[in-house]
């Protein structure tokens, strides 16, 4: 496997595929820094491209799409008050991916614009201002101003994969992300928790088979504590985007950690957990959030639990580091697409 250690301003970047859409050996592996040009050229129909935003705070969650599949542009936005339970959304579809702009690197802004949804995200490397207008969202119209910090010492999961085939996939997972500003739905506005709000970003480019599955959980606490663990698309590489930050540091993980929800209900406690112990957390979900677009035979059946982890890991010297009222999400995906 390859490992890369070079940051993104270190040019040149790795391209992702050859002329003919194939994907580049030299880029399969991972990396704490984005290193890696994901342009797509060729194989028309089957290309993925996506930037998914997640805001988290002790109050109220706030995610955000940016996707082009190449036959349909989807954007959508759902807002969640995690005290009374309140969840709005608005899914937005376009024919041909028209309406979405989205770049082949990870620090570059991107933007979703239909006519009743717009989102939009100036990436100032350092920062990124997120904005979204939705004029009718769960009866109301909905505004976000959202102001993002990239500290320079922040780590982030980048991996690059084979699926199968054809088929491969490149992504990085930006966590732990200071955020600040506020949302306003309706007549009333959310803001940020200063020191308890998160942002995180999903950057997602590649060719995927007709039908696949993936899991994955996230959460981000103060002190630069944060989790990264997925399984399913990742599963026929050997490769792993499980990780764990201490202070901004990325932890690679080599192993599996298992996600497992209790049996006993749509909102039982999850178990996170590897064979090493470097991850034993408990999920403990306050809401729920289920998505199913669909057009013609494709479909994106979604599943998104939203709460908070609490629990042990261990840190790159083997000492124990307490993970308490840690928010963040468990997301369960089934496509045809």
């Amino acid at each position: 496997m390859n490992s890369f250690i070079n940051s993104i301003t270190s040019p040149p970047l790795q391209p992702l595929c050859d002329s003919q859409g194939r994907l580049n050996p030299q880029a399969v592996g991972w990396s704490s820094r984005p290193v890696v040009h994901c342009a797509l050229p060729g194989n028309i129909g089957r290309r993925k491209r996506w930037n998914h935003w997640c805001i988290t705070t002790p109050h109220w969650m706030l995610a955000m799409t940016f996707a082009d599949l190449d036959y349909l542009g989807y954007g959508a936005a759902y807002f969640l008050d995690l005290d009374s339970g309140k969840l709005v959304s608005h899914t937005q579809l376009r024919l041909l991916g028209r309406g979405c702009t989205l770049p082949d690197t990870p620090l570059e802004s991107h933007e979703f614009c239909a006519n009743r949804l717009h989102l939009r995200a100036d990436d100032r490397g350092s920062a990124v201002r997120l904005t979204a207008m939705a004029a009718n969202i769960g009866g109301q119209p909905l505004q976000a101003a959202l102001d993002i910090l990239r500290p320079a010492h922040l780590d982030s999961v980048n991996l690059i994969c084979p699926m199968g085939g054809r088929a491969f996939h490149a992504t990085c997972r930006q966590l732990g992300l200071p955020v600040s500003g506020s949302v306003q739905l309706g007549g009333r506005q959310y803001h940020c928790v200063p020191g308890q709000s998160f942002a995180s970003l999903d950057f997602a480019r590649g060719v995927w088979p007709l039908r696949s599955h993936w899991t994955r959980a996230a959460f981000a606490s103060a002190g630069g504590i944060a989790g990264n663990f997925g399984a399913g698309w990742s599963d026929y590489s050997g490769l792993s985007e499980n990780a764990l930050w201490f202070g901004g540091e990325l932890l690679h993980l080599e192993e599996p950690v298992q996600i497992e929800q209790s049996p006993q209900g749509p909102l039982a406690p999850w178990r996170l957990s590897s064979a090493s112990d470097q991850v034993e957390l408990t999920f403990s979900p306050r809401q729920q959030h289920l998505a199913y677009p669909k057009i013609g035979p494709f479909y994106a059946d979604t599943r998104q639990w939203f709460g908070c982890f609490d629990g042990v890991l261990r840190g790159p010297r083997g000492e124990k580091v307490p993970v308490a009222n840690a928010y963040g999400w468990v997301g369960a995906t089934h496509a045809r697409w």
